[in-house]
């Protein structure tokens, strides 16, 4: 088996890993089977047509738009092998070219067209919000269908093919199941062993050890830490989960909400905030709009003490950035690595096997590396209780596009549910190495194993718990048409032309832009007891 995969392809990358967590937050992990799939869900256990129905006997063709790179290969011989088991269904491995906003673009205009044209099988991350998706009736309901026989994989539930411990990534705010996580994602610190050792460093623990580190560095030749700051979103996430966690449970659907459903959010009312529990939150399902009302009441502090300490600790990390790293993109910052000009580098899971594949190409000429997990503080602060949590997500997420044609999407589902069973999906990942393309990193199915020194590699990005998402836009703001705005103002603080204090006050009005928008979009009257 080939030890590698694909360099990133930089825009498709941050489509699906930061789509992922914007759109795919940890959610509600429940209900049973009995919730409705809704109109166009699928809801057939078996496999290929069924007889009975006389669409079932008609020829079809199945698409699942996809980005390029990713198990591109692997994919395209999956739907050969289906269409031979199942000669009356033809699946069509549909790669989105461009990148950006190619994706959600070429899905969202088929769809406002009818729906008729566009793919049947998506990344439900790549395009939007999960839970709004659903309610306009473009994202099917897998409500049941997470429930039904998988018969390509021994005949257990879909659900069951999965790692128990990400089901609760499924559902949408709302309590609907409308993805199926098939793999996983996180970021963390590479570094060069050869060079540590070279200078006598040890692998660092604490932000002091790092920053002691990155010191030494500068006195080198070599480039202290290459950042692509598209990834750089990651680690502010990081700290705003560590100091604002406690404020989760004010976020959560209740009893007497409007929003509440007791076979949806029943364990909301067992959610209880531990600062040692790095787990205490799993499965919540948040209300939107309470989040609104806490930025709106300031509740969290975006100026506060524990924002102005993180940000003052990235901006001395900005310090050791390769030149010109506002504008690099990611290969050019990957390549400073794989060249051993930067002792340290910034990066996710998804470069694993692109390193491992590098160094056998590199021969003699290569170096030993490892990873490190993001740091804690050499003293506690109570500004930051317990430890920082791990940044390791699911990455692909797959859905249905829930077209009006029933037959249409129940055989949409079931070319999923082959996708989605242990030996094809052992197929997917080994082809995958084996052609040199992307994975994004360790399977979500189970029964999938990954190469030994693949695994040995990820343990940087295993971090107990996972960090949660609920606060994040009360400080770090998400409007697309914002974004070129908030970099100019994030570099010039990084780079010394604002003080803290200027940059935390024009930040605040990225926020409060945020919740205006919120708002004014979703007609929330900020009562979370009554429906807008």
């Amino acid at each position: 088996m080939k030890k590698g995969w694909l360099a990133i392809v930089a825009t498709g990358l941050i489509l699906l890993v930061l789509a992922g967590c914007s759109s795919g937050e940890k959610e509600n992990k429940g209900t049973s089977a009995s919730a409705s799939s809704g109109a166009g869900g699928p809801s057939s256990d078996q496999a290929g047509p069924d007889m009975s129905d006389p669409a079932s006997q008609e020829k079809r063709k199945i698409v699942f738009a996809t980005v390029a790179g990713y198990y591109t290969t692997a994919l395209k011989e999956a739907a050969a092998d289906y269409t031979k088991l199942n000669p009356q269904t033809e699946v069509v491995i549909d790669v989105i070219a461009g990148g950006g906003d190619a994706y959600p673009v070429n899905f969202n205009s088929k769809m406002a067209a009818g729906g008729k044209d566009a793919p049947d099988i998506i990344h439900t991350n790549a395009i939007g919000d999960l839970a709004d998706n659903i309610e306009k009736g473009w994202f099917a309901k897998l409500n049941d269908f997470v429930n039904e026989p998988n018969p390509y994989n021994d005949g257990k539930t879909v659900f069951e093919g999965i790692d128990p411990a990400y089901h609760a990534y499924s559902y949408s705010r709302n309590g609907d199941v409308g993805l199926l996580p098939f793999d996983l994602v996180g970021t963390g610190f590479y570094y060069n062993k050869d060079i540590f050792a070279e200078l006598g460093l040890a692998e660092p623990k604490t932000w002091e050890e790092l920053f002691d580190i990155l010191e030494q560095l500068k006195q080198t030749s070599y480039i202290p830490l290459a950042m692509n700051v598209d990834f750089l979103d990651w680690m502010e996430w990081a700290f705003v989960d560590w100091s604002s966690r406690s404020l989760y449970p004010e976020l959560l659907i209740q009893p007497g909400d409007a929003r509440y459903d007791e076979k949806v959010h029943a364990a909301n009312k067992d959610i209880a905030y531990s600062p040692d529990d790095l787990d205490f939150d799993f499965g919540a399902a948040y209300d939107p709009e309470k989040t609104v009302i806490m930025g709106k009441e300031k509740k969290y502090d975006n100026q506060g003490p524990a924002e102005q300490k993180w940000w003052n600790i990235l901006q001395k990390l900005a310090g050791y950035y390769q030149p010109g790293y506002q504008t690099a993109d990611g290969p050019s910052v990957y390549s400073l690595f794989v060249a051993q000009k930067a002792a340290i580098y910034w990066s996710g899971s998804w470069e694993v096997g692109t390193l491992l594949d590098d160094q056998q190409k590199l021969g003699d000429r290569g170096f030993q590396w490892g990873t490190f997990k993001f740091p804690e503080f050499a003293d506690p602060d109570p500004l930051f209780p317990g430890q920082p949590r791990g940044i390791l997500v699911p990455g692909h997420q797959i859905g249905l596009t829930a077209k009006k044609d029933p037959e249409q999407v129940r055989r949409a589902g079931d070319f999923v549910k082959y996708l989605f069973s242990k030996d094809v999906a052992q197929r997917i990942f080994e082809r995958t190495l084996e052609v040199g393309e992307f994975v994004q990193g360790p399977s979500l199915i189970v029964g999938v194993q990954l190469q030994d020194d693949v695994n040995s590699y990820l343990a940087g990005f295993k971090v107990a718990g996972n960090l949660g998402y609920a606060i994040r836009d009360l400080s770090v703001a998400s409007i697309a048409d914002q974004k070129p705005a908030w970099n100019a103002n994030r570099f010039d603080f990084f780079d010394g032309k604002k003080s803290l204090k200027e940059f935390l006050a024009e930040k605040a009005t990225f926020v409060d832009k945020y919740l205006d928008k919120q708002i004014a979009d979703n007609q929330y009257d900020l009562d979370p007891k009554t429906n807008p």
